[in-house]
């Protein structure tokens, strides 16, 4: 995608913020609107702007509570927080925004994935993996992919916020959220393995500009009890992988009694870098001294120590934010999900094999892998054969190919095949022309359809004063319309055959 004109980065700033700031600012205001009385249930919120990555990691940012402020710096901006918070402000000495906590959120506008390769150049030669590792369900594309440094980040915007009340002492819609937002990396993760779980949920990321857009779709945005049906089927798949199972199901136990607590307190070369690092590794070991009933101050002491053994040490300050964090009474205790994947990331073979072979079964649960295992899942197989549609195509149509094919190049079974391809039609997560006459079937699937539309976008913009226009448009809304059946498949939704539509 070539970069986008400032309308459009306008418009794709307010489809991902909801119409969650004010219009104009309060103060030096260059806009004239006419008068409107306020609505108390139009509570409007106010977000986080930096001007550069050193800015962010010191929380040297400013606030923004109108879209007049937030189009005057667009172009100047690196990060954000694109779901609003009720307040932000300033420490007293104005160096730092503070009230950038989960609690403080005023809506959940959209999900993101921060995918982190080595460099720019491993970035831009896994770009076509990473575009075709994001289709969640079979029918969930995102919204907006933006380039980074080292990588990509990924919004799956919702279609209307989610509103964040407290109910007693509880945030049942964050709480459900952050869930959520875990699956989500948890499965792109499953086949794309630069994914950044350790990613906050809901802080800073970057922010869209003209100049790091690389896919846009509007139509792609996601009703939250969509996801959230996503979500609880992905869990039950993947249970075993992402939960404690834990002697007593009330509480965690003594974890700091567990062997991965006494191997990674005594890890030294945790680095910064590379991915779930040593902040996640501080956080993770004090939410494990204070689900074990240990003090604060005691805490504070072995994590201190921990840190001055680490071959590069974290900042002092950032140490003590993490045991304040762990002990704030939010979390009840350390993640199955960040202790796997710090095993995972840090566990030398040896390491990891003595930590699967210990008594360690009552908190960690290794899933076999796909290579481990004879047979492989249904859903495994539909993967599997999405991703081949999809690299087959020319020009992102719809690929012929004879079912002999299919099973030589994925080395599947007859039966196997035909059970799953009747799956994905009957679900209407793939459509299916046949040809007759013994001539190969040809698939589409939602991905392809996706990318014909961005491909006929990006062609009616430069043909936009061509006498063609008018035909080009008519086809893009006729691709919508498909997308848009293809998309309501989840619901049972019966679509039009491949065959009714032109897509060019």
């Amino acid at each position: 995608m070539t970069n986008i004109d400032k309308n459009e980065l306008h418009n794709i700033l307010r489809l991902v913020l909801h119409n969650g700031l004010t219009e104009t600012k309060v103060k030096n205001s260059n806009k004239v609107l006419p008068l409107k009385k306020r609505n108390d249930n139009d509570k409007k919120g106010i977000i986080a702007a930096f001007r550069s990555k050193q800015d962010m990691t010191k929380a040297k940012g400013f606030t923004v509570s109108s879209y007049e402020a937030l189009f005057e710096n667009d172009n100047k901006l690196t990060h954000w927080t694109p779901n609003e918070f009720s307040w932000l402000g300033y420490t007293k000495d104005k160096h730092e925004l503070k009230g950038h906590s989960e609690h403080n959120l005023n809506q959940i506008n959209a999900f993101i994935v921060d995918v982190d390769f080595k460099d720019s150049q491993e970035r831009d030669l896994n770009k076509s993996n990473v575009m075709e590792s994001l289709l969640l369900g079979y029918v969930i594309l995102p919204t907006l992919v933006l380039k980074t440094d080292k990588g990509y980040q990924i919004y799956y915007v919702l279609k209307n916020p989610a509103f964040i009340n407290k109910k007693g002492t509880r945030y049942p819609v964050l709480e459900v959220s952050k869930m959520i937002s875990n699956n989500i990396k948890s499965a792109i993760k499953d086949s794309l393995d630069q994914v950044d779980i350790s990613c906050n949920n809901f802080g800073i990321f970057r922010i869209p500009r003209q100049d790091n857009v690389i896919y846009f779709q509007p139509e792609m945005t996601v009703n939250f009890s969509e996801l959230l049906n996503w979500s609880k089927k992905y869990y039950l798949k993947h249970k075993s992988k992402l939960t404690i199972v834990n002697k007593n199901k009330i509480s965690y136990g003594k974890q700091i009694e567990q062997p991965w607590f006494n191997w990674l307190l005594h890890k030294t070369d945790i680095k910064p870098g590379m991915g779930i690092g040593r902040h996640n590794t501080v956080l993770t070991l004090a939410l494990a001294c204070y689900s074990s009933s240990m003090s604060e101050n005691d805490c504070y002491n072995l994590l201190d120590e921990f840190n001055t053994n680490l071959k590069v040490s974290l900042d002092q300050r950032d140490l003590e934010r993490c045991i304040k964090d762990a002990y704030s009474g939010v979390y009840q205790g350390a993640s199955s999900i960040y202790i796997n994947e710090l095993i995972e990331t840090w566990a030398t073979k040896d390491e990891f094999h003595q930590l699967k072979n210990s008594k360690s079964k009552n908190w960690y649960k290794f899933a076999k892998s796909r290579k481990d295992r004879k047979y492989s899942h249904k859903h495994e197989w539909k993967q599997d054969l999405i991703k081949l549609f999809n690299k087959a195509s020319t020009n992102n149509q719809a690929v012929a190919i004879s079912t002999r094919n299919i099973q030589k190049k994925l080395g599947i079974s007859p039966s196997s095949l035909n059970r799953v391809l009747k799956s994905l039609k009957d679900n209407n997560q793939v459509i299916i022309r046949s040809s007759g006459n013994n001539q190969s079937n040809a698939y589409l699937t939602l991905y392809l359809l996706v990318k014909q539309l961005q491909s006929k976008k990006s062609q009616y913009r430069l043909n936009l004063f061509n006498f063609g226009s008018q035909q080009l448009s008519s086809e893009i809304n006729e691709l919508k319309t498909l997308i848009n059946k293809l998309k309501q498949g989840i619901k049972g939704t019966k679509i039009i055959d491949i065959g009714e539509v032109n897509t060019g």
